[in-house]
């Protein structure tokens, strides 16, 4: 009898959120057990529940066949996330940017993916020169062809984004067109290459990587074209970052987890988030000769499920709350202006 096997469902494993892979080998798997043995199923009231509602301040677990006879739950199947009933009006992170995606499904019918980490003997480059990928939006299938791949070159794969990613890899439309997610964002803030499929797919015809630039996205499904590039061209040529000498307050109420994402791809980008209003009258002063590296910024996305007409008046109250806060003399923006302007690489004309 082996004593180091541990007993566990496919789809348990699948949905762990500590348990990844070394090439085929399950990790972290024993201390998993041991957490959820901790926690207790919201839907049967036994122990073993490790998969835990994504909202972080929520308390509720699940096995994850308790949780998929519930159908009110919400799933995403690109970064294996679960939303109890409580919760299911938050947004998953691939939704915060307004991309729309097929990923994000009431159960999960689809194997999960796991973030993939290279044998080190394999690697064909040093740690300073690793490759590291994240998939963008990619169907079940591209995620095996990319997993596949990253584990014959030595490279490793990470579902979410993080600051050592060199490729993301994006799923993309009949027009060529990427969904505009964090992970795009993200890339072209740091200057990463952001690749159609197609570059994987020649890649191991080729056995070897071949060269980036012709498989470079070059539009989103928003209409911004060039971001990637020009994201890469200046970070190269050490440039001032997107933001520099921008500074932010975020007027009104938005979805948490979704102004925590806009806070980080301003920092990101180079730019100050003003957290409170004593903040921003100290900036005001400081700010008196040039107003506009202060802005007001104002959510755009209406709450879920209001009628047209409130939304109008919804977006009007917001509008004037962050003019009020303006005083005539600082900049006002919807929250959008933020995201085109990463989508482009380019800081975007203010609209009065």
């Amino acid at each position: 009898m082996q004593s180091n096997v541990i007993p566990v469902h496919r789809s348990c494993i699948d949905w762990a959120p500590q348990v990844y892979f070394v090439d085929e080998v399950v990790k972290n798997l024993k201390a998993e057990v041991a957490r959820g043995a901790k926690l207790k199923c919201s839907k049967c009231n036994l122990k073993g529940a490790a998969l835990g509602c994504y909202v972080k301040s929520c308390r509720r677990t699940y096995h994850v066949p308790c949780a998929m006879d519930i159908s009110t739950c919400r799933w995403d199947n690109e970064d294996f996330l679960l939303l109890c009933p409580v919760h299911s009006n938050v947004k998953f992170p691939c939704e915060k940017t307004r991309s729309k995606k097929q990923a994000i499904q009431k159960h999960p019918t689809l194997p999960h993916l796991p973030s993939h980490h290279s044998n080190p003997l394999e690697a064909s480059q040093d740690d300073s020169k690793k490759l590291v990928f994240c998939g963008s939006a990619l169907s079940n299938e591209d995620k095996v062809l990319l997993i596949n791949y990253a584990s014959k070159i030595g490279a490793t794969v990470t579902k979410f984004w993080t600051s050592n990613v060199t490729h993301v890899i994006a799923s993309t439309d009949g027009n060529g067109a990427c969904s505009r997610t964090l992970k795009v964002l993200m890339a072209i803030l740091n200057g990463r290459w952001v690749l159609k499929v197609d570059w994987i797919k020649v890649c191991i015809e080729e056995i070897n990587p071949v060269e980036e630039e012709p498989f470079e996205i070059n539009l989103d499904n928003q209409g911004c074209q060039g971001g990637p590039k020009s994201g890469r061209l200046r970070a190269l040529a050490n440039e001032p970052k997107l933001f520099s000498d921008l500074k932010f307050y975020f007027s009104g109420d938005y979805v948490p987890a979704y102004k925590e994402d806009l806070e980080d791809l301003i920092e990101v980008g180079g730019g100050t988030v003003l957290r409170s209003k004593e903040e921003l009258e100290a900036q005001r002063h400081k700010c008196e000769v040039d107003s506009s590296k202060l802005l007001i910024v104002y959510n755009l996305d209406p709450p879920q499920g209001c009628k047209l007409g409130d939304e109008v008046s919804i977006l009007w109250q917001r509008l004037n709350e962050a003019e009020d806060l303006a005083a005539n003399t600082l900049q006002v923006i919807g929250h959008t202006w933020i995201l085109e302007s990463i989508a482009a690489c380019k800081l975007q004309p203010f609209v009065n």
